[in-house]
């Protein structure tokens, strides 16, 4: 059996996580796992997770600060002020909808989230009730190893389908006479929109999760940004897609391989990237740890 039609097998898997999982919850597998998982993160952005020095956080009203486990209140003059709900919400709007909505306008068509807002309602859904309600006790603090390790997994396959089946498909099939054209710019630069600038306007171009939003060069576009997985996949990844699928309209390339068969070698190949990912910022954190220990008992 060819190497095309081996991984083609495997794209089965695909549409049974796409479909609604249950009459009256119409959302697909992954559309769930997708706002559990851009809370989180969004939480940690909020919470200050990702600074330099952990900040302590005020939660129902108390003060709280995680040192190696251990909770201690701390007076609310240090506390670290956290955006508002609608300010959050906002920001996650921005990053799942602001792409379509940008090549929406350019295209004169009408965004999905206003013809059905659904999805949009998901993402709010999902956000409101992890980090309002006392569902945030559950979520991690900050990221970890061993369970980035494991979530690399379908934020592989979701970041595959976003860059491939959900941006060059459409331009190759189009259901409308206002839809971009196929050529080798909008097939490569049509991902790359829906998957980036918006994502890095939120988080660190507008600090959007910031209770003090404000205007700075958002991270991909500093000094070696550029290297983040999140930026030159969003390039790479389109581009290997049409030429395995290639020749096709608007590009001349290609090996001819079916488009079940390069969507799963793509979801290999970005989920591979997110797992070296994982252990390059976090595969040292146990051993980091575990010698912070000794040096404080020491």
């Amino acid at each position: 059996m060819s190497t095309m039609a081996s991984l083609a097998r495997y794209h089965a898997f695909i549409p049974r996580i796409l479909a609604p999982v249950h009459p009256l919850l119409p959302f697909g597998a992954l559309d769930l796992f997708g706002s559990l998982r851009l809370s989180m993160v969004v939480n940690w952005a909020a919470s200050g997770a990702f600074d330099q020095q952990p900040v302590p956080m005020q939660v129902n009203g108390d003060v709280h600060e995680k040192s190696n486990g251990v909770s201690s209140k701390k007076s609310k003059k240090t506390c670290r002020a956290r955006a508002g709900l609608l300010q959050e919400l906002l920001g996650i709007s921005v990053i799942v909808f602001g792409g379509e909505t940008f090549l929406c306008a350019l295209s004169g068509t009408t965004p999905s989230w206003l013809i059905d807002p659904k999805l949009l309602l998901l993402f709010w859904t999902a956000h409101t009730l992890q980090t309002r309600t006392p569902l945030i006790h559950f979520l991690p603090s900050k990221p970890s190893f061993i369970p980035e390790l494991l979530l690399s997994v379908p934020d592989g396959i979701g970041r595959a389908l976003l860059l491939t089946r959900f941006s060059v498909v459409p331009l190759l099939r189009p259901l409308s006479a206002t839809s971009l054209p196929a050529t080798p710019s909008t097939l490569i630069l049509t991902p790359f929109i829906l998957a980036v600038p918006f994502a890095a306007i939120a988080f660190s171009g507008l600090n959007l999760f910031s209770a003090t939003p404000k205007l700075a060069v958002p991270a991909e576009l500093q000094p070696w940004g550029w290297t983040s997985p999140d930026f030159w996949a969003a390039l790479v990844c389109p581009a290997m897609f049409l030429y395995l699928i290639g020749p096709v309209k608007g590009w001349a390339w290609g090996l001819g391989w079916s488009e079940e068969a390069a969507t799963v070698l793509i979801a290999i190949f970005i989920t591979s990237v997110f797992i070296m990912r994982t252990v390059y910022n976090l595969g040292g954190q146990s051993s980091a740890s575990s010698s912070s220990k000794k040096i404080k008992t020491a």
